[in-house]
């Protein structure tokens, strides 16, 4: 397993590799994650327009840079200043590299003023395994209790399937409402909606079609704590850009001024659906 520093598309970056994947994390777009490789394909939905300097914003969402790839945000959306629109003082800011080692990579982002807290994440590669490890902490960095969920996202291209779990209730978040084929849904980036699930299996899937494997997420979330939407696994349709999100949630915890809390996932590459 290899750390080395490179760019992309112009910003500093650090590349963390092992013999079966790679991936890059840009500590100036949120310590967002920006690539998950695996045979030099990107696993990862990029908005390269954007990256490239070609627009502004998003043309979905106004004047948020929606860069693309993995980033982290805090749930419940209703407690966000406007809750219509993302915060670039959560999305896009520097974050600071805390360490780097062949082991992995440790960041850290500033204080989010209305939120109370710092989010921080640390990145590893399973040795000899198609594998990764991210752990997102979340820190009350204030004087008084502060109460939010980690909630990570993940971008990527269409068309293509994505898997629930049998388990679990799931939800209508935004309509309409869509229709499972089995435990699988199909995204190919027509038409904005929503859906979610509350699984104690605690994973999630997504296969594109120009792939030969499956992206899985594998989480560990307490369900019988509250959550966001009631729930810990959801999947956006967006269009104008095309592309699906797969985004899986802690549960809400109440932090004391100077508590952390962390939350574990795994990522992992195989063949086809489990």
């Amino acid at each position: 397993m290899t750390l080395m520093h490179t760019a992309f598309f112009g910003r500093r970056a650090f590349q963390l590799s092992n013999d079966h994947l790679s991936l890059t994390v840009v500590p100036a777009f949120s310590g967002r994650v920006m690539e998950f490789s695996v045979r030099g394909q990107n696993c990862f939905w990029i908005n390269e327009p954007l990256l490239k300097g070609e627009i502004g914003g998003d043309p979905t969402f106004g004047n948020w840079k929606n860069w693309g790839g993995y980033k982290t945000w805090l749930a419940p959306q209703s407690r966000w200043p406007n809750p219509d629109a993302q915060s670039d003082e959560m999305d896009n800011v520097e974050w600071e590299v805390v360490s780097e080692l062949d082991t992995g990579i440790d960041l850290r982002g500033p204080v989010i003023p209305w939120g109370g807290v710092r989010l921080g994440r640390r990145l590893s590669l399973a040795a000899g395994e198609p594998k990764a490890q991210v752990r997102e902490t979340i820190s009350n960095a204030t004087t008084s209790p502060q109460m939010w969920a980690v909630w990570a996202v993940a971008q990527f291209p269409v068309p293509g399937w994505a898997a629930y779990p049998p388990d679990g209730v799931r939800r209508t978040l935004a309509p309409p409402a869509q229709r499972f084929d089995g435990d699988r849904l199909r995204f190919v980036g027509d038409s904005k909606w929503k859906v979610g699930a509350l699984t104690p299996s605690n994973w999630g899937e997504y296969r594109a079609d120009s792939w030969q494997w499956t992206f899985r997420a594998r989480f560990a979330s307490d369900i019988v704590l509250p959550h966001p939407d009631d729930c810990s696994l959801e999947t956006w349709s967006n269009s104008d850009p095309d592309y699906m999100e797969l985004e899986w949630l802690g549960p809400l915890v109440t932090l004391q001024p100077g508590e952390s809390w962390t939350f574990e996932t795994e990522w992992s590459l195989t063949p086809s659906f489990s």
